[in-house]
């Protein structure tokens, strides 16, 4: 994973920061503080939810409240151990969903996400261990993508004109744990469409940009059909 990567939104989104330790940008290797540390970050993809606070053991770990399409635009970190994530309803101790106690290794990468079950709106909570054995400088850039929209059953994911991804139903990483796993695309310039798997009319787009050579991107739809304000979301991993 490259180090000196810029993030990319492509959405107005409002960034919530999290009560970490910032690590340092250096080159392959290497980081400027204690390497005994695990990186974290968050996705706050459910629209029929409102505004949460994630904690860790019971500690906020959001001083700021996450709105609703929020994300972290790079990993934060913490001394590693074993935490019980929760994420809870802004200004009130009301639970959208809790995860068990479960390991964050040292110089390990997870994110959090927030989403919205297609059927009865109910908010859940995911953990994904962020795998960037496979990423490599080479010819290549790598993706992975999201569907956190829960009121649009399948979509189809296109690069310029070719279909890179299939009637991705929503939120089916949680279930389908290949799709956290990031795949190999030549790097160049993309625009990137997601369209209806049943009428294929595009939902959204980017502009064209650039995906660099051995840089993983996380890119996820986000939003809700009924109220058409669904926006594409690409973030360039950084640390």
């Amino acid at each position: 994973m490259s180090r000196n990567i810029r993030n990319l939104c492509l959405a107005v989104l409002c960034l919530a920061f999290f009560a970490f330790t910032w690590t340092g940008c250096t080159k392959a290797g290497s980081v400027t503080n204690a390497s005994a540390v695990t990186y974290l970050s968050i996705i706050h993809g459910a629209p029929y939810s409102s505004a949460a606070n994630v904690f860790l053991n019971d500690t906020l770990i959001t001083p700021s409240a996450i709105p609703t399409g929020a994300f972290s635009p790079q990993y934060g970190t913490r001394r590693p151990g074993s935490f019980a994530a929760k994420f809870k309803k802004a200004g009130s101790d009301s639970v959208f969903d809790q995860l068990p106690a479960s390991t964050y290794d040292t110089l390990n990468f997870y994110t959090l996400i927030l989403y919205n079950d297609a059927y009865g709106k109910a908010a859940h909570a995911l953990k994904i261990f962020d795998d960037y054995s496979g990423v490599v400088n080479n010819n290549n850039a790598y993706y992975r993508f999201f569907n956190l929209t829960p009121d649009y059953p399948g979509v189809n994911v296109y690069f310029n004109d070719n279909q890179v991804q299939s009637n991705r139903t929503p939120a089916d990483n949680a279930v389908n744990k290949g799709f956290n796993s990031f795949q190999s695309i030549s790097q160049g310039s993309y625009i990137i469409s997601v369209k209806d798997a049943a009428t294929d009319s595009v939902i959204a787009s980017t502009q064209a940009f650039p995906l660099q050579s051995g840089n993983p991107y996380t890119i996820w739809i986000t939003g809700l059909r009924s109220n058409k304000s669904i926006t594409i979301n690409v973030l360039q991993s950084k640390y």
